[in-house]
């Protein structure tokens, strides 16, 4: 979620103990409830200046949860690029009886301007034509209501665990944002009429169930400094769940964990996915996650340095190497923090209709630079990246949390 403030001026934070909740390191356990929250007066490069106001509530129960007993993140968030999100996010790893954790999402996402550049790993970018009178040539409008639920549980004493999954949602496309000008969607439609998909009337439900496997010896779920976090995970939308498609996503993501010495450790993300069926457009920017949904390829959710959501297709693969060096840790009000400076470099393309092996080194689109992470307790990160990739330029990025 790349949500955060602009100024560290800007923040506001707000730690409270209740019932005896401990202020001390880290490592520390935590008890009781605690609040934390600011505003969200931000910047990103491929969204604009935002602003609005997120809060971070977690509980830890009587005797201490790791990483907590549940929390809940509602968020109030608008971009000068066209972004209105009202969403909350719901997290219980240690709610449930029966081991069971349970995530949720329900929101309104609008996005007046959403990137489009067509489908395809070699996709034209000529920023002239966004000039004039077509300023959202590259641009179309999406707007998006979802209620998403998750289950997991560990299978036997393994650390391994069984997902299932469902999501209600509900896009409204407008292939030319404010009517104005004319945009690279609504040229391709107009060529398209059906042949290559069926999107003559884009939008409507899309509603899913999901499956998976999930593999997890992390040693932390925040900042991981060992372990392996690995998911294979599939989704289906279908005209018996009252989908207006029917198509299939297939996502593989590995994820490693290495302490080269003490602070020093070397993360690594592998993403495969592969789309069947007939998916709309609009559904190969997503990248399922067994935890929160991700975009793609492009944006500071895959590939930093290049443009959200700059290449679609029904096959995908990026690749994400970061060192992460925690070298100080610090007091916020009391409460117990940590510094990180981070260096990546991200790689990836995608295949218009579905992952072909052979090609999986080929033709790959590049990103790196470096951040700071800024932590508040033992879950609450703001992350600050500048990355730049051969067509964008240097971008900025400031969010929260690390990226995987």
């Amino acid at each position: 979620m790349r949500i955060g403030p602009w100024l560290v001026l800007a923040l506001t934070t707000f730690p409270s103990a209740l019932d005896g909740q401990v202020a001390g390191t880290e490592a520390e356990d935590q008890t009781g409830w605690e609040f934390t929250g600011l505003p969200a007066v931000n910047y990103d490069s491929d969204e604009g200046f935002g602003y609005g106001a997120i809060l971070s509530i977690y509980n830890y129960g009587a005797g201490g949860f790791s990483p907590y007993r549940f929390t809940l993140r509602p968020l109030i968030y608008f971009t000068t690029e066209g972004r209105r999100d009202l969403t909350v996010f719901f997290d219980g790893p240690k709610l449930l009886p029966g081991g069971w954790r349970l995530t949720a999402f329900a929101g309104l996402e609008k996005h007046i301007a959403t990137p489009y550049y067509g489908i395809g790993n070699d996709t034209p970018f000529v920023p002239e034509n966004a000039e004039g009178d077509n300023p959202y040539y590259y641009r179309f409008g999406r707007e998006k209501v979802v209620l998403r639920g998750t289950l997991q549980r560990h299978i036997g004493d393994l650390p391994l665990r069984f997902l299932l999954g469902a999501q209600l949602s509900h896009f409204d496309i407008d292939p030319i944002p404010k009517g104005e000008g004319t945009t690279l969607l609504a040229e391709e439609l107009d060529l398209w009429a059906g042949e290559i998909m069926p999107i003559e009337d884009p939008g409507g439900a899309q509603n899913t169930l999901r499956a998976g496997l999930i593999w997890d010896t992390r040693d932390r779920e925040t900042g991981p400094r060992s372990g392996t976090w690995t998911s294979a995970l599939m989704e289906r939308a279908d005209e018996v769940l009252g989908s207006a498609y029917t198509f299939t996503r297939w996502t593989l993501t590995d994820r490693r964990y290495f302490t080269l010495r003490d602070g020093l450790v070397l993360a690594n993300r592998l993403v495969f996915q592969e789309t069947t069926g007939d998916p709309p457009f609009y559904a190969l920017s997503y990248v399922q996650s067994s935890f929160s949904a991700g975009e793609g390829l492009g944006g500071a959710g895959s590939l930093r340095g290049v443009l959200r959501n700059r290449y679609i297709g029904q096959g995908l693969f990026f690749w994400n190497a970061e060192v992460r060096w925690r070298f100080r840790e610090v007091r916020f009000f009391g409460k117990p923090g940590h510094l990180a400076a981070i260096g990546f470099l991200d790689s990836g393309r995608v295949w218009a209709k579905g992952l072909e092996l052979p090609g999986l080194f080929s033709d790959l689109h590049h990103g790196g630079g470096g951040g700071l992470r800024v932590g508040l307790g033992p879950n609450f990160v703001l992350a600050f990246d500048l990355a730049r990739g051969s067509e964008a330029g240097t971008q900025t990025y400031i969010g929260l949390g690390y990226l995987f």
